[in-house]
């Protein structure tokens, strides 16, 4: 029988979400966003959690990958469309001493992006974000603790 886990990702509006992550001992949280409008994530992002009972968490990471999606339209005539996307993975660093504080509840999120701050303070699922995500985190298993069906492709001897 083998265990499976996922990456949870819980969402912070249609263009933010957010997963735990570990390794080598240490937590992370991952921030994905999506560029759009007024809001474009810097190099240095930070992301701020207001908490229900008044403290403030602040992440501060690093823009780790970006996936830029491109689409292109020809309507002939020599004229022609396009757009792209940018997607941002984001990895901060979180202590356990944060971890236990997102119990409290979270009210507000705000990211640095330009030329807009990217605010949050209604969301799917805010009552349970805090806990949830301490969830996440408290799921999740070291380096060497294999939980995916990943090597029921090879036989093992």
């Amino acid at each position: 029988m083998s265990l499976t886990y996922a990456a949870e990702f819980r969402y912070i509006g249609s263009k933010a979400k957010v997963c735990a992550y570990t390794f080598d001992g240490k937590y992370y949280l991952i921030l994905s966003f999506v560029d759009f409008d007024d809001y474009k994530l810097t190099n240095s992002p930070i992301v701020k959690f207001l908490l229900n009972d008044g403290t403030i968490i602040k992440l501060k990471g690093y823009d780790e990958a970006v996936k830029i999606t491109s689409t292109a339209f020809n309507w002939g005539g020599g004229i022609s469309t396009g757009s792209s996307k940018e997607n941002h993975y984001v990895l901060l660093p979180i202590s356990k001493e944060q971890i236990d504080k997102l119990v409290e509840g979270v009210d507000r999120i705000a990211i640095n992006t330009i030329p807009k701050v990217y605010k949050k303070s209604n969301w799917s699922n805010k009552k349970k974000f805090g806990a949830l995500l301490y969830v996440d985190f408290m799921e999740l298993s070291d380096d060497f603790n294999i939980q995916s069906n990943v090597l029921e492709d090879y036989e093992l001897e």
